[in-house]
């Protein structure tokens, strides 16, 4: 495929995707897409590489009846073919900068002892951000890089998708007991094809190109 019918599926296909509030729960996305999305998530960028997040796939019909019930009731909790509740990881401080260095010397081959410059910016940037108090805010801004990507991808596959925040954060780290593994929920995305919605043969409304971005 050109460039040029790269660029066409592109913009196409984000002028198509919308927030899809109705699923079709007969219509399941396959393993394969579902894999793809996912692993699209897990090839997002992070400041410097930190990648503090988790992200929970909820199969658990059961599970997803009592999350419905602390994100007011919102029909794709249940509805879509699946659930990823996309966690940030509270235990920065105390394991980034380790896992952060092993995980890239085993990938690079290399000695940790090499790469003293990157362990310099890491124990930075963390005890930069725990004084002044940002840490939290910028672990969770991390995670809407990820969602962001994942929205492409699905787009691109035809696949429907609903970011979400309309939920109780707390109450969803308790049903999914995700205190105890270091983590919090940050935001959430369903996945699946759209059903009967007047809301997807509306027009996107967006500012025009040139208000919406200046070259300077």
């Amino acid at each position: 495929m050109n460039k040029e019918k790269i660029r066409e599926k592109i913009i196409k296909s984000l002028k198509w995707r919308y927030a899809t509030k109705v699923f079709d729960s007969s219509k399941i996305v396959s393993e394969d897409d579902i894999n793809t999305i996912l692993e699209s998530a897990r090839l997002s960028p992070s400041s410097i590489g930190i990648e503090m997040w988790k992200f929970i796939v909820v199969k658990n019909k059961e599970l997803r009846e009592k999350l419905r019930e602390v994100s007011y009731n919102q029909p794709q909790i249940t509805d879509a073919s699946y659930l990823i509740v996309i966690a940030q990881r509270t235990d920065a401080v105390e394991n980034m900068t380790k896992e952060r260095m092993e995980r890239t010397a085993k990938i690079l081959n290399a000695e940790e002892d090499s790469l003293v410059g990157l362990k310099t910016m890491l124990e930075g940037s963390i005890t930069q951000k725990s004084s002044d108090g940002s840490l939290d805010s910028w672990i969770k801004s991390q995670t809407y890089i990820p969602l962001g990507i994942m929205l492409e991808t699905a787009a691109l596959l035809d696949i429907d998708a609903c970011p979400m925040e309309g939920f109780l954060p707390e109450k969803v780290d308790e049903i999914l007991g995700l205190k105890d593994k270091n983590l919090k929920s940050s935001t959430m995305l369903t996945v699946g094809y759209r059903g009967v919605d007047k809301m997807s043969e509306y027009p996107k409304v967006r500012r025009e190109f040139d208000d919406a971005i200046e070259f300077i």
